[in-house]
């Protein structure tokens, strides 16, 4: 995953349709990660717009991790027909954001986005995570109705100055859907 985030500047602009770049299998279910980092993995693989390869026998897995396999919302960013890898855009004390533009577009040129909030602190508790849109580059005026894409929370419709806090367990993702809205 690092070296796919240290190096996005040659790597997703040769990614698209027809050609992904693949980090490796999904190892979710194969008894290698947390819950937590198992919906991790599957996150920044759908940002990555990664092939959703499974190396873990499906006849075996825990009803948790099929979940994380089986999710409609996290599949549909993943095979989103934009066709654009998303990457990380911040990086600090332990805290990561990723972000793929997604569909739709609004505005004429104003995507929508894929955005994943990655807590790399080993142990504790939670982190709260605190930001404006327009920090992480969503600009559309009329803004974006959010909504996780693990436990559906319902953020509502955020303009580009106002803050999303989220609370990201340690090892653990917090991954939003923000869909642009027209002015």
């Amino acid at each position: 995953m690092d070296y796919y985030a240290n190096n996005s500047d040659v790597l997703v602009p040769n990614a698209g349709p027809g050609h992904w770049n693949d980090p490796d299998m999904l190892i979710i279910g194969d008894f290698g990660l947390s819950l937590d980092q198992s919906k991790v993995q599957m996150a920044i693989w759908c940002i990555m717009a990664s092939p959703l390869l499974i190396s873990a026998d499906l006849r075996s897995i825990s009803d948790e991790h099929k979940s994380i396999l089986q999710n409609k919302e996290l599949i549909a960013v993943n095979q989103d027909a934009a066709g654009i890898q998303g990457k990380r855009i911040y990086k600090e004390n332990n805290i990561e954001v990723w972000s793929r533009p997604i569909l739709p577009i609004v505005n004429e040129d104003h995507y929508s986005y894929a955005v994943a909030i990655l807590n790399r602190v080993q142990g504790g508790s939670e982190s709260i995570v605190s930001f404006k849109l327009s920090d992480i580059g969503l600009a559309n005026k009329g803004g974006y109705k959010v909504v996780d894409l693990y436990d559906g929370t319902n953020y509502g419709l955020l303009k580009p100055t106002e803050n999303i806090t989220v609370s990201v367990n340690p090892v653990g993702v917090v991954i939003v859907r923000a869909i642009a809205i027209c002015n």
